[in-house]
C-alpha cells in the first residue's frame, strides 16, 4: 500500500476512534464498535475473523458491569485498530474526515470570533460527511451532507456573518471587551463562553439576529425583498455547475437550519446516530415499515429539521436505506420539508 494511502487510513482511524469518546453509554459503545467490525469485515470475505472479533466483542461486554467505561473506550479503539491491521484490502472504509487542528493564535478578537464560530458549527456539519465508501449512490446529496458545501458555508461565517456580529456595539463592548482573549484557541473559546450564561447568550443571540436579518420580507405591496446581503451568501453558497450538492431557495426554512448549526449538539446526533444504525442493521428488511416508523419518530426529536438529514445519510451509508425506504419514512413523519423534497416530492404538514 503506498505511503499516501497508510496515512489516509491511519487519519480514519483516529477519527473512529475519536467517536469512542463521544459515546456516554456502554451499549452505545458496542453498538458502534460492532458496526465498524462489520462494515470493516463483511460476511462474504472476512468470515472467519469478523466471527472471532465479534465474539471478543461480546465476551468482553458481557463483563461489562465490572469494566469501568474508560476502560471499554480503549477496548473499542484497540480492537479498531487490529481490525484495520489484520482485514484483507477491501474498496471500503466507513469513517468522517477528521478536522484540521485549530489554530492557537489570532491577531485580533475578530479572526478568533470568525474561527471559533466555523469550529462550532463544523463540529455539527462534519457528522454529516460520514460516508459507506463500499458503495455510491447517484442522487447528488442535500446541502448539508456536502464538504464542499461546508467549505462555502465556512467562508460566509468568516466573510459576512462574524464581520456583521462585530457591528453589533451590544456584543462588541460584553465580548471583545469584557475579557482578555490573548492566547486564547477556538476550544478554549467555547470553554469560557459556554461558563458564562450572559456571555453565551449574547453571542447566540448576535449570531441569530445577523442570520435573521438576512431573511426576505414582504413589501407593503406584498412583494418579497431580498436583503443584499443574502443574494452574496446565495452567489457563495450556490453549488456550481454541474452541481455537487443540492440546495433549495434560501428562505427561512434554511436560514432557520443554519442558525441551529452553532448548537452543541455532537454528542445528541452520535446517540441517534448509534441507535439508527442498530435499527436499521436488525428490521429494514425485516420488517421496513417499523423500521421506518422507528427511523421517523426519532429523527423527529432532533431539534429543527437536521433530524431529516439524519435519515438521508442513512441512504448515504446503509445498503438497505433505498429511496423507496426513504419514502415510508417520509410517509410515517410529521412536518417533514428536506425530506420530501430530497425525494422529489412536495413538502408536507401534519402537525
Amino acid at each position: 500500500m503506498p505511503a499516501a494511502a497508510n496515512l489516509d487510513i491511519a487519519q480514519l482511524v483516529t477519527a473512529l476512534q475519536a467517536e469512542f469518546d463521544r459515546i456516554a453509554d456502554a451499549d452505545g459503545l458496542r453498538q458502534r464498535l460492532l458496526w465498524i467490525v462489520g462494515e470493516l469485515l463483511p460476511h462474504d470475505r472476512d468470515g472467519e475473523l469478523r466471527r472471532q472479533t465479534v465474539a471478543a466483542i461480546d465476551q468482553v461486554f458481557s463483563a461489562r458491569s465490572a469494566t469501568p467505561l474508560p476502560a471499554l473506550r480503549q477496548f473499542c479503539k484497540q480492537v479498531l485498530a487490529v481490525t484495520v491491521e489484520k482485514r484483507p484490502p477491501v474498496d471500503g472504509f466507513p469513517a468522517e474526515p477528521p478536522a484540521p487542528p485549530p489554530p492557537s493564535h489570532y491577531d485580533s478578537f475578530a479572526e478568533l470570533l470568525a474561527a471559533a464560530l466555523v469550529h462550532r458549527v463544523r463540529q455539527v456539519t462534519t457528522f454529516f460527511h460520514r460516508r459507506n465508501s463500499k458503495f455510491l449512490r447517484e442522487t447528488p446529496p442535500p446541502f448539508l451532507l456536502s464538504p464542499e458545501f461546508d467549505e462555502r458555508l465556512a467562508t460566509v461565517i468568516v466573510e459576512h456573518i462574524a464581520p456583521a456580529m462585530m457591528r453589533v456595539p451590544r456584543f462588541v463592548a460584553q465580548c471583545e471587551h469584557g475579557r482578555n482573549w490573548k492566547g486564547v484557541d477556538v476550544e478554549a473559546f467555547w470553554v469560557i463562553v459556554t461558563e458564562a450564561t450572559a456571555l453565551e447568550d449574547r453571542l447566540l443571540a448576535t449570531w441569530r439576529g445577523v442570520w435573521n436579518g438576512l431573511k426576505p420580507t414582504r413589501t407593503p405591496d406584498g412583494n418579497l425583498a431580498t436583503p443584499p446581503g443574502l443574494a452574496r451568501i446565495r452567489a457563495i453558497l450556490a453549488p456550481g455547475e454541474p452541481p455537487t450538492y443540492t440546495l433549495p431557495r434560501m428562505g427561512d426554512d434554511v436560514i432557520n437550519l443554519l442558525v441551529r448549526l452553532l448548537s452543541d449538539l455532537r454528542d445528541e446526533l452520535e446517540r441517534h446516530w448509534a441507535a439508527l444504525v442498530q435499527s436499521c442493521g436488525q428490521e429494514v428488511l425485516r420488517r421496513p415499515e417499523v423500521a421506518a416508523e422507528a427511523i421517523a419518530e426519532r429523527f423527529q426529536s432532533l431539534p429543527g429539521r437536521l433530524g431529516e438529514f439524519v435519515a438521508i445519510l442513512c441512504h448515504y451509508n446503509m445498503t438497505d436505506v433505498t429511496l423507496a425506504f426513504l419514502e415510508q419514512v417520509a410517509d410515517a413523519s410529521l412536518g417533514t420539508l428536506f425530506l420530501p423534497a430530497f425525494l422529489g416530492r412536495r413538502g408536507k404538514s401534519r402537525l
